[in-house]
């Protein structure tokens, strides 16, 4: 609120005509105000003092110091005086040039009569202002006048009259019967209502009357981490002249009327404990059922929104599936909020649950829990990130809503997702560059090329490259006999055109359980006579203790020495094969694996494929 220059006033001081003898007359005197200043502090995790941060208003409000008068019979405060019509008055002018809001308003009333007892004195609590957002509340102006009837012919009763008639449209309350707002486009809003509705009264300006005209210092002040409330402080006196004080006055102080700012961070949301608006455990449609108070009655802020003449003004129901048209309608009812006068955590709040039915939206601001969970692809987390809706809303929008205790993910937080998955990327590169290179030798239907392709892709510590251990958990399918298959003497005659007859391989060369290490020319025997068919992508080993291991499904054709076929693990390290291992379900959890985490490592096998297994 911008501050005019206030000229020294000592005591404002109207006395009535005093009338000769013992005659008593009474005045109402008005004190030049003081101002006493107290301390606010940025909200918890904010940095310094916003504007946008707070909402103030202005409020007039008598404290009542003298005796009781009712109880003493009158005697204290009001004997009987001689002296006719006594009135006197302490009138606002508020105005606010920037929302276009301006209003005049009663501080307080004194009236008088001849006679014991008759008078009154009127000072109840008033709104001098709606809520209004703190930067455009500062540059709301204040001015005092104080009015009385004894040395003029102003008709202060009557004026006193003409300014609660026009005040009476912007008698706006707070929090819980609805809440009053300014902004820009609510100034205007109001304005004309009050001019359709109010006949301006005759200016008093040009009555004849003495009378004095100040401006109040600002009643809020920020900068930085410092902020300043400032209340304004009237003393008003009872003075009592002739009569038994014939050479002097009788004087009593009525009380102190004091005009204060409030402030508050939300309108709309409950606040926590520590004073942060807390967004959470709300809907779109609950938080556009609050009330809304405004010259023209109450409306709940749904149709607040929809009413608006706003140039900009939103579609509340966009294609929900539409990122663009949402986007879009993200940013209008941003500048319709704003320009209605709401802060920045009502703003957010009522963003954050309108966007909320857009998947784009939830997808967003997906946890990082949920994309480690679900093993997502770094692709798919990037897709996610770039619908960021960078046309609505900055990343400062994201810090509020997080402070209010939404699920969303700030810069930061996506920094965090993406370094995480883009380490996991990097466990699941050497799989995948495995897994391309096994698949190819599988889908080799050449057996001296597949002993080729295995050669360099093999290696174990004891035999050196084109080694691997070879173990076998999928039940007595001949992997012996694949191993080491039968062959033929070679004939002594050259002239006999006969078969020779198999010869079965040696005993020797069954597989123990620990395995057994086998050459890239008899791993490639296994695999042409396994007869594979189909093959799944492969997916980390489940509980496999911190080792690079790998899971690939596979079918077999009709002929297979395994019927239907099972599971083929492989370990690796240094990019080489140290181990295979065919395994059953039973002897390796995967099938319970792939109920837990259908997709992994950007492998998913469809359950499809396992029932095969069966």
């Amino acid at each position: 609120m911008s501050i005019r220059t206030i000229s020294s006033v000592k005591l404002i001081l109207v006395a009535g005509t005093l009338l000769s003898g013992c005659t008593t007359t009474r005045q109402i005197v008005v004190d030049h105000p003081s101002t006493q200043a107290s301390q606010f502090q940025p909200l918890q995790g904010f940095q310094s003092i916003d504007g946008d941060d707070y909402y103030v208003r202005l409020i007039s409000e008598f404290d009542f110091k003298g005796d009781n008068v009712l109880k003493s019979g009158c005697t204290n405060m009001a004997p009987s005086y001689e002296k006719g019509d006594l009135s006197a008055a302490l009138i606002y002018s508020v105005r606010n040039e920037a929302l276009k809001f301006s209003r005049e308003a009663t501080g307080f009333l004194y009236q008088a009569t001849t006679g014991k007892c008759n008078f009154t004195f009127d000072a109840k609590k008033l709104y001098l202002t709606p809520w209004i957002r703190m930067d455009s509340g500062r540059e709301t102006m204040v001015d005092y006048n104080f009015y009385t009837n004894a040395n003029s012919d102003v008709d202060v009763s009557s004026l006193v009259g003409d300014v609660n008639a026009a005040g009476n449209l912007l008698a706006l309350t707070g929090v819980g019967m609805g809440v009053a707002i300014m902004g820009q486009v609510a100034g205007q809003w109001v304005k004309s209502n009050q001019q359709a509705e109010v006949t301006t009264p005759a200016s008093h300006q040009s009555a004849k009357h003495s009378s004095e005209s100040h401006s109040l210092p600002a009643a809020t002040t920020y900068a930085g981490k410092t902020g300043t409330l400032n209340q304004t402080t009237f003393k008003v006196f009872d003075v009592a002249e002739g009569g038994f004080h014939l050479f002097g006055s009788d004087t009593k102080q009525l009380g102190e009327l004091k005009i204060y700012p409030e402030i508050l961070p939300s309108l709309l949301l409950k606040t926590t404990a520590d004073g942060i608006p807390d967004g959470r455990d709300l809907s779109f449609e609950e938080i556009g059922y609050s009330p809304i108070k405004s010259a023209a009655g109450e409306v709940n802020l749904q149709q607040l929104i929809e009413q608006s003449k706003h140039p900009a003004k939103p579609n509340l129901k966009p294609d929900w599936n539409n990122y663009q048209d949402v986007e879009g309608n993200c940013r209008k009812l941003k500048l319709v909020m704003k320009d209605l006068g709401f802060n920045k955590f009502d703003r957010n709040a009522v963003i954050y649950y309108f966007l909320a039915k857009n998947g784009d939206w939830n997808n967003y601001n997906i946890t990082r829990q949920k994309t480690q969970s679900e093993e997502m692809r770094l692709k798919v987390i990037e897709s996610y990130r770039s619908k960021n809706f960078a046309n609505c809303l900055a990343p400062d929008d994201y810090g509020v809503m997080k402070s209010m205790g939404l699920p969303v993910n700030t810069q930061s937080d996506w920094d965090q997702v993406g370094e995480a998955s883009h380490k996991k990327e990097q466990l699941f590169t050497p799989l995948k560059s495995i897994e391309r290179q096994l698949v190819a030798v599988l889908n080799n239907p050449n057996k001296a090329e597949m002993e080729r392709q295995l050669f360099p892709l093999l290696s174990t510590e004891k035999n050196g490259d084109g080694s691997v251990l070879l173990q076998n958990h999928l039940g007595n399918f001949g992997l012996e006999l694949l191993l080491n298959p039968p062959v033929a003497p070679a004939p002594t005659d050259v002239s006999i055109a006969q078969v020779a007859p198999v010869v079965a391989a040696p005993a020797s060369v069954a597989i123990p359980g620990e395995g057994v290490i086998v050459s890239a020319r008899q791993l490639a025997q296994v695999f042409s006579g396994l007869l594979i068919n189909e093959l799944s992508c492969a997916r980390p080993v489940p509980d496999s203790l911190g080792k690079s291991a790998g899971l690939l499904l596979f079918t077999t054709k009709e002929g297979s020495p395994r019927v239907k076929g099972g599971a083929m693990e492989f370990e690796f390290s240094g990019g080489k094969i140290t181990r295979i291992a065919f395994q059953l379900s039973t002897y390796r959890d995967f099938e319970q694996d792939l109920l837990d985490r259908p997709e992994i490592g950007g492998c998913r096998i469809d359950p499809s494929f396992l029932a095969k297994l069966h």
